[in-house]
């Protein structure tokens, strides 16, 4: 087919000449040509209806095809009764959903930071939150609107938006911060036994049944979950806030806690071949820039424990 040709056929199919124009200079060939450019041509409109498709209409379709007989009228007034139906059944559901969300008071919206990874989000009234690996923040759909109240399963370190008028109140098991703006990070994750809060700036109040503690910038509020005491004492801010930056700093603590964290930042497993074990201790700095074979093989050297992987976990013994 020759350029002139599709030139001709293409301004024709778009109503530049007519059809007695060139019908004359057509052979046999080129007629029958011409009538697949039409059908190509027109199909278009069919080809943008079915991309216009909505669920409702492909329902339809998948059950026109069940039906064996002739198309008939209640065939017609039953595709518009499924649409019908599958907006009432849309409405109802929402209704029921907004109903029981009303019977249970409200409905809850959570923030996570999976095994191996750090995140940062900002909250509705403009607090900066940044959550340490394997750490859950949850709040209600209301937040910023008559409250801001949230709860911390896990570390977080939160700048919170000041608001006089509305304290903002972190839920950390069976204890709670409230503050109207400032700087703090929590460590509370649900298998640890200690609740840890470090005043960034500011001043926050720690509450634990009906324990209170004012808390002044560089101390740290530790609350034990299986004696309830509450102590305070001055720590290093920059120590328990390096986590965000891929930084642990560990003081004197037990290898247990050791391989919690590395469980958290690495996505192992560990076991102990003993639970004397559990109680080794160790002062130093993991960082998360490194590969977890270097952090044991430093482990390894610190305290002489050996490491033996297998598929399912990594078994900590006595080397």
């Amino acid at each position: 087919m020759d350029q002139n040709r599709w030139e001709t056929w293409a301004s024709l199919l778009h109503g530049e000449v007519s059809e007695p124009e060139i019908d004359s200079g057509l052979d046999e060939v080129g007629e029958k040509e011409l009538k697949i450019g039409h059908r190509i041509y027109h199909s278009r409109e069919k080809v943008a209806q079915v991309r216009k498709l909505k669920p409702a209409e492909s329902a339809w379709a998948e059950l026109e095809k069940s039906l064996s007989t002739p198309r008939a009228w209640w065939k017609e007034a039953l595709k518009y009764a499924a649409v019908f139906i599958i907006a009432f059944l849309t409405a109802g559901g929402a209704f029921w959903f907004y109903q029981t969300g009303a019977v249970e008071n409200e409905s809850w919206a959570s923030i996570s930071a999976p095994n191996g990874q750090i995140s940062n989000v900002t909250l509705f009234d403009g607090t900066n939150v940044w959550l340490n690996a394997g750490s859950t923040l949850t709040y209600k759909q209301s937040f910023n609107l008559n409250n801001r109240e949230v709860v911390l399963d896990g570390e977080a370190l939160f700048s919170v938006t000041k608001n006089e008028k509305s304290p903002f109140i972190v839920h950390a098991g069976a204890s709670e911060i409230q503050v109207h703006g400032t700087q703090f990070n929590v460590k509370a994750y649900a298998n640890d036994s200690k609740i840890a809060t470090v005043l960034v700036e500011g001043e926050v109040e720690f509450r634990a049944g009906q324990q209170a503690l004012m808390m002044v910038p560089g101390e740290q509020v530790l609350f034990s979950k299986n004696t309830g005491q509450l102590e305070k004492n001055k720590v290093d801010i920059a120590e328990h806030i390096a986590w965000k930056g891929g930084k642990i700093y560990f003081n004197d603590e037990t290898l247990f806690a050791l391989a919690q964290q590395l469980e958290r930042w690495y996505e192992v497993k560990f076991a102990f071949a003993s639970d004397e074990l559990k109680s080794y201790r160790f002062t130093g700095v993991i960082n998360k820039e490194r590969s977890l074979e270097y952090t044991l093989k430093i482990i390894q050297e610190i305290r002489k424990v050996k490491f033996e992987f297998n598929k399912e976990q990594i078994l900590i013994k006595d080397e």
